[in-house]
């Protein structure tokens, strides 16, 4: 999988090791990203880290989620799982929120 669409919102992509990410084509409604980084060692992630930040912020202030799934906590700022499923949930979260006004 390097790219899946899910729920028409949701787009997950996958890291490679070396930290590339592949064209991400989005289309219609895709509001929610998560990043499959569980392939990508620590050394890898701290380079690409401030990328992912700012990749982050500009999703939420579109009032978007953006969840990286890994094995490895390297950010406070950032939103990071250790599973997919565990990232579906947290934006299903996110979205409740949202819809609350919360």
């Amino acid at each position: 999988m390097s790219t899946e669409l899910v729920n028409g919102n949701t787009l997950v992509f996958k890291v490679s090791e070396k930290g590339e990410i592949e064209d991400l084509n989005v289309e219609g409604e895709v509001v929610n990203f998560v990043a499959d980084m569980l392939d990508v060692n620590s050394e890898v992630i701290h380079l690409i880290k401030n990328n992912l930040i700012k990749f982050g912020e500009s999703i939420y202030k579109r009032k978007g989620s953006f969840v990286v799934v890994s094995k490895v906590s390297f950010d406070d700022d950032l939103n990071i799982v250790p599973t997919i499923q565990e990232a579906f949930d947290f934006i299903e979260m996110e979205e409740i929120e949202r819809q609350l006004e919360l």
